[in-house]
């Protein structure tokens, strides 16, 4: 992860919620990930995964590189 960027996206998140985390995906296809705080990060992947579990939820891929 490029630390000038995450060190943005720390700042920003920072301002508006006291717990985040960021997970991302690189070109080569590890995962990497930051978090305020280990037990936050595990909340916050438990209610992800809770949601994604929902058949309510929608997820709309939007592949940029794609040709229309």
């Amino acid at each position: 992860m490029d630390e000038e960027v995450l060190a943005k996206l720390k700042e920003i998140l920072g301002e508006y919620y006291p717990n985040y985390m960021i997970i991302v995906l690189d070109e080569s296809g590890e995962v990497q990930s930051d978090y305020t705080t280990i037990s936050v990060a595990r909340m916050l992947m438990r209610e992800a995964a809770l949601e994604f579990k929902d058949d309510s939820v929608e997820v709309v891929w939007d592949d940029e590189d794609e040709i229309e």
